[in-house]
């Protein structure tokens, strides 16, 4: 058993290229002499042996097999990417000698037999043309799931000037050409021709790539067969698995945690078990064929000029090869395209699988200068009415075009995006506006940026500004149906600056929000509070009492439990009040012998007047007060 037959060409010509020495050490096997710089291709070795057969690795267990998806044929196909991505064959030999009715001028009864959609054609002179012919030879690795298939497949020999496929004795030329079974013309037997350049790499490689996915269709359908039976297999036992753990689970958010696992874990599995092809190009061939060429001039209604060409190969057989510009296959139908470029204002046909009429103006148009479908009603359009939509992103037609009221009327955006506001009734698109969720105040509805507030009082949703009041603290907007109050003053505030008393359960805001003195971490309403003339700090009802001299209410730090006074009354020492003070308070005074007691805290001046034989009056002025504000007579 043999490797690869495209193995060993690969092996050789690498070889060649890179100076590496291929010495023959028995029947397929060989050892090969690495030079330095190709030695960091093959782990750093200076020799490698490789056997071509099973029967040369049996002789030498040592060797290494050159197989699909062995390290060997991984490092020579990097090695090969490095050093030889394009290999030149030359010219092929044309047989000019013996076709002497295929010399140029020869080809003036050829019509154009392809019918041209709203367009007249007119024939140019026929002339010889050199045409680059390759053929692509790429590896090819099919992934899903935990099977990986590796394999290595040619293209077809494709024109790459016009992206048609060569006929067969084209393909049997370029072969033996390869093989070095056929040598390639000498410059000064060919006529003299007009080159035709080759497409641009990216064009010419998705020429290349489009026929190896036709080539394995094949492989990758059973190979997609394969995944859906081993993914099928793979969730059913998923699925009893975590069956199984759920069966004994209760908690509601034990059986969540274990859902949305099982739901990941699938996931993860459907998309392991997705067929992924993989293509690394290794090697694009090509050689130069000499064609005979003849041109038309196309001119379409709209009076747009093109040109299209058919050639057939002095090499090959005498059938004429029309493809289409764009895909490169057999044109039932060409189509001009109204795009024009270049100094001569010249445009390029397609064939009808490849042009689109434009909805709007009804031109045709190739895919490469227009929109297949417009997001809004899935027509096409030309790139003269195509338009980008800046909101969504998504390609439309003029005809669905509209302009956002944002931006000075000047930002356009498709009419899918486009929608009144529910406050102010303008025009917004999406990029523009939000939508209000359906349990805000007015229902769901499209807000402009100058209509758009963020609630405060809930989670930060969406409003317009018909549904919010302005916070009395800080300004921030708050809905209706978030609103609360103050319970002091009943003025709207955010829920930053709002607190529940823990005695009432009251919402006070930070501006009437109080601390009592016996419980300073508890919040009360300031109407809830009143401040201790004794110390001037505030109180609660709960701590504070009348002390039962002066009668005032003070808080209970400051009241001596054992008399039943303030502390202010239990350090009254004899003193004589001022003249005017005491002319004040004894106009309400009863007449009799009198002396005077006294004593100041934060708030007044509690004075005792004596009056003898046991009887006492209590008087509190306010400081910077000439009347008192409480008499009390024991």
């Amino acid at each position: 058993m043999r490797t690869d037959s495209r193995i060993w060409p690969l092996l050789e010509r690498y070889c060649k290229l890179a100076k590496v020495k291929l010495i023959p050490r028995g029947a397929d096997l060989y050892d090969m002499k690495l030079p330095l710089s190709e030695r960091a291709h093959f782990s750093g070795r200076a020799a490698v042996r490789v056997a071509l057969s099973l029967e040369a690795l049996e002789r030498d267990p040592d060797a290494e097999m050159a197989v699909l998806g062995s390290p060997f044929l991984a490092h020579l196909l990097e090695a090969i990417r490095t050093r030889a991505g394009r290999l030149s064959l030359g010219m092929i030999p044309p047989p000019l000698s013996k076709t002497p009715g295929l010399r140029p001028g020869s080809a003036k009864s050829t019509d154009l037999t392809v019918p041209i959609r709203d367009g007249t054609a007119r024939r140019r002179k026929s002339h010889l043309a050199t045409h680059t012919v390759g053929r692509l030879l790429a590896r090819i690795v099919l992934r899903a799931g935990a099977v990986v298939e590796e394999t290595v497949i040619e293209s077809a020999v494709i024109d790459l000037a016009t992206g048609a496929r060569a006929d067969d004795q084209v393909t049997a030329q370029f072969a033996a050409l390869e093989a070095r079974a056929l040598a390639p013309a000498d410059p000064g037997d060919v006529p003299a021709a007009v080159p035709v350049p080759a497409r641009p790499p990216a064009e010419m490689l998705q020429l290349l790539l489009g026929d190896l996915r036709e080539r394995s269709a094949e492989r990758v359908a059973a190979r997609q067969a394969g995944a859906e039976q081993g993914v099928a297999a793979e969730l059913e036992r998923l699925d009893r698995y975590f069956a199984s753990v759920l069966a004994d689970k209760t908690d509601p958010d034990d059986v969540r945690t274990i859902t949305a696992l099982h739901e990941r874990r699938r996931a993860e599995e459907m998309r392991r078990h997705q067929v992924m092809a993989i293509v690394h190009p290794l090697q694009l061939v090509e050689a130069q064929v000499l064609m005979q060429r003849v041109e038309w001039e196309i001119r379409s209604a709209r009076g747009v000029r093109a040109r299209f060409a058919a050639q057939r190969p002095i090499a090959g057989s005498a059938a004429w090869i029309l493809a289409c510009p764009q895909c490169g296959r057999p044109p039932a139908e060409l189509v001009v395209c109204v795009h024009e470029d270049g100094e001569d204002q010249r445009g390029h046909c397609a064939c009808d699988a490849c042009a689109t009429r434009c909805s709007v103006c009804a031109s045709d148009f190739c895919a490469d200068h227009g929109i297949a479908h417009c997001r809004v009603d899935e027509q096409p359009a030309c790139e003269q009415h195509a338009r980008m939509c800046p909101s969504c992103r998504m390609a439309h037609c003029t005809a669905h075009e509209g302009v956002c009221a944002e931006g000075g009327g000047e930002h356009p955006a498709c009419s899918a995006c486009l929608e009144a506001c529910g406050s102010c009734g303008r025009v917004v698109c999406n990029a523009h506006a939000e939508q209000s969720r359906a349990d805000a105040p007015k229902g769901s509805r499209r807000l402009c940026a100058a209509c758009l507030r963020y609630c405060e009082g809930g989670t930060n949703e969406p409003v317009g500004v018909d549904e919010v009041a302005q916070c009395a603290s800080c300004g921030r907007s708050v809905c209706t149906a978030h609103q609360a109050v103050c319970a002091v003053d009943e003025q709207v505030q955010c829920s930053r600056h709002l607190r529940r008393a823990d005695g009432s359960g009251r919402l006070v805001c930070e501006q009437h929000r109080e601390a009592c003195v016996a419980e300073p971490e508890a919040v009360f309403a300031a109407d809830e509070v009143s401040s201790c003339p004794v110390c001037g700090k505030t109180a609660c009802a709960r701590h504070q009492a009348a002390c039962g001299y002066c009668g005032r209410q003070v808080c209970t730090a400051d009241l001596v439990q054992q008399t039943g006074r303030c502390a202010t009354c239990g350090r009254l020492e004899t003193a004589e009040p001022p003249e005017d003070v005491v002319a004040a308070l004894l106009a309400t005074a009863p007449s009799g012998k009198r002396s005077w007691r006294m004593a100041r805290d934060r708030t007044h001046v509690v004075l005792e007047l004596n009056l003898g034989w046991r009887r006492r009056t209590v008087f509190t002025l306010p400081h910077g007060a000439s009347e008192p504000d409480g008499v009390v007579t024991h």
